[in-house]
């Protein structure tokens, strides 16, 4: 029986998932906090510089969709990244589960027009965040609430005075939650926060997310000014008029990563994993 390992959002909402941890804000408009926005400001500013680095990373993803927990090779490339299933609920593949598997990553690897075009939405979605960072500091008001271990905990909540201009800023800024700012690096090491409000698009006609959709957002520092997200927590639903509904339910942790040559091309990482 086959097993589908994971669920895609219409684009212009699954960038909910990679733009949340970039979402460090904080509390009612009544108490604004100038540490707290400084620190944000920071944070991001720091997220910008590493993506333009483009480094790449390979790591083991365990991520639960379906009720079932699939376990994978993760290898980042110059092009897209391969993904190789190592387990499913704790066993090994089924040989037709190898077969899928196989099958797959031969399609993506003798489909260039495929591979670039999954590239050109990743290109555009980097594109998508690198623009919201820009405006988190004023989409959002902040309250510091103190040091928090190694890192300062700030409370976040929508700026009633910012007008968004794109789905993505308007799901963005509806967040409110809290976010934990690591002193030293001033990068986001965790974050967890919810849609307040619901967001239509069209009057509702468009489409629609939901209130009290979540996230939480856990990064790990693995070098010099790169830090990665290490788990991810994602429960978001809603509706878009001629595709389907929106449910993203999306439970993964990642462990062991490691850096790969900047030059690693979806071929050379798929005949590495070959050769395990």
């Amino acid at each position: 029986m086959k097993l589908s390992r994971t669920k895609t959002l219409p684009r212009h909402v699954c960038r909910f998932v990679i733009l949340t941890f970039a979402a460090g804000m904080a509390l009612p408009p009544s108490l604004p906090s100038p540490r707290a926005k400084e620190l944000i400001r920071e944070a991001c500013y720091n997220e910008v510089q590493q993506r333009a680095k483009r480094t790449l990373w390979s790591y083991v993803a365990e991520r639960r969709s379906n009720n079932h927990v699939f376990r994978e090779q993760v290898i980042e490339t110059v092009d897209v990244p391969v993904r190789h299933l190592l387990a499913v609920d704790g066993h090994p593949p089924t040989s037709v589960q190898m077969k899928e598997e196989i099958e797959r990553q031969q399609v993506l690897l003798n489909n260039p027009s495929r591979r670039h075009s999954i590239q050109k939405q990743q290109g555009n979605d980097d594109k998508t965040m690198e623009e919201l960072l820009h405006i988190i500091s004023e989409a959002f008001v902040f309250e510091d609430q103190g040091e928090d271990g190694e890192s300062e905990k700030i409370a976040f909540h929508p700026n009633p005075a910012f007008k968004p201009k794109t789905h993505e800023q308007r799901i963005l800024h509806a967040l409110d939650g809290i976010v934990f700012v690591d002193l030293h690096d001033k990068r986001i090491a965790r974050l967890s926060g919810s849609l307040a409000t619901g967001v239509e698009f069209g009057y509702g006609v468009i489409g629609h997310v939901q209130q009290g959709g979540t996230t939480e957002i856990t990064r790990v520092h693995l070098s010099e000014g790169i830090w990665k997200t290490s788990a991810e927590k994602i429960d978001i639903n809603g509706r878009f008029v001629l595709l389907k509904s929106i449910n993203k339910h999306q439970d993964e942790s990642r462990t062991d990563f490691a850096p790969v040559a900047p030059d690693t091309t979806f071929a050379q990482a798929l005949s590495e994993i070959e050769k395990r």
